[in-house]
């Protein structure tokens, strides 16, 4: 009971953990939406090619919803490249049931991706029980050049991803 001026003390539920409940709502959602092929990175058009250069490697073409006013891949697209080729080359080398997690991603652009097709190579350096890094280098096909080399580090959680508290990318 509380008396004039006070307030009740919220549920003892952390208020940056969601619930159960709400995760599974979450995660139901997010497989409908794969399901039904309308998640952003399934947008994306990534396909996946042969590379000897690397542990995996992807591409995308170039057209104008992607590109900037000069012609060039959008920056945070190119980022987001190196996030799934590097996360995907991590995550086929984990075991079963395994899920990781970005935990940073650095990226250093050095030249404009203008001609295409956009390819990401990612090579898992380090793979420990709990942390794995990969670089990958974002090359512009067309011109031959490197347009962005990046680091990309990932929290893994071994075990069953659809344990509570588990995040899964």
């Amino acid at each position: 009971m509380t008396t004039e001026g006070e307030v009740d003390a919220p549920p003892a539920v952390p208020p940056s953990s969601p619930s159960v409940d709400a995760r599974a709502r979450a995660r139901a959602e997010h497989d409908r939406v794969l399901a039904a092929g309308d998640h952003l990175i399934q947008q994306m058009a990534f396909r996946d090619v042969s590379d000897t250069g690397g542990d995996l490697t992807i591409e995308l073409d170039l057209d104008a919803r992607l590109t900037n006013p000069r012609g060039g891949l959008q920056g945070g697209l190119m980022a987001t490249m190196a996030d799934v080729v590097a996360g995907r080359a991590v995550f086929n080398g984990s075991p079963a049931g395994s899920a990781c997690v970005t935990s940073d991603l650095t990226i250093h652009y050095l030249a404009a991706l203008t001609v295409g097709p956009a390819r990401a190579r990612a090579t898992v350096v380090q793979r420990g029980r709990s942390r794995a890094v990969a670089n990958v280098d974002i090359i512009d096909v067309g011109t031959g050049r490197v347009s962005a080399v990046c680091t990309v580090a990932f929290s893994v959680f071994p075990g069953d991803a659809q344990a509570g508290g588990i995040l899964e990318t």
